[in-house]
């Protein structure tokens, strides 16, 4: 029996909970590995509101990871080996060194600035989007005033379309959207297509 929205709505509340108080970093990645289960059967169930709340649980749970794996770095010394320290290694918890370093740097991204990311309903956030638009807005501070949010927004979805590898492929997959996603869909695309067509 599908979930109400009260219920799943006080399910993803009590797991942001669960995120917050949690001080184990394979607490935390099980919440996060929960999260990302459920993602998946929400997209395959085309449930596009469950699957951007199981995104943002297992977003949150991937920052917290990052979070508890940099104060376990700091306690046992940057650069000894895994072994000093009590804390399960990154191969007990089943997370590889490339997860490590991503989750480590979204930790880096102020909350605020986090939060404001994932709310943001112009895009579909992932680790690596949130991760470049923290570096991009940061990366030239003196000028950084000068750029559009338009602009930085339309960078960070074109990005995106290179990620996700959407460049190229085959658009049947769009008939699997919901009848208005696909009408809207007809509707905007070619008028995004011509509007991109005026950059010089």
């Amino acid at each position: 029996m599908a979930e109400g929205p009260s219920t799943a709505l006080v399910r993803y509340d009590a797991m942001c909970q669960a995120i917050a108080a949690a001080y184990e970093v394979d607490e935390v990645k099980d919440i996060r590995d929960k999260a990302l289960a459920l993602e998946h059967y929400a997209r395959q169930a085309r449930n596009t509101e469950a699957e951007r709340q199981a995104c943002e649980i297992r977003l949150r749970a991937e920052r917290k990871c990052g979070e508890l794996m940099a104060a376990q770095l700091d306690r046992t010394g940057r650069g000894r080996p895994e072994k000093v320290s009590t804390d399960p290694t990154l191969s007990e918890l089943g997370v590889s060194r490339d997860q490590s370093s991503q989750w480590q740097r979204l930790a880096a991204v102020p909350e605020s600035e986090f939060e404001a990311d994932l709310a943001d309903p112009m895009w579909k956030p992932t680790t690596s989007g949130l991760i470049s638009r923290h570096e991009a807005r940061h990366r030239e501070p003196v000028h950084m005033e000068q750029v559009d949010d338009d602009a930085l927004w339309l960078w960070g979805t074109l990005l995106d379309f290179e990620r996700r590898k959407l460049l190229g492929r085959d658009l049947s997959f769009i008939a699997t959207g919901l009848d208005h996603m696909q009408e809207t869909t007809r509707r905007l695309a070619p008028l995004v297509a011509a509007w991109l067509g005026g950059i010089k």
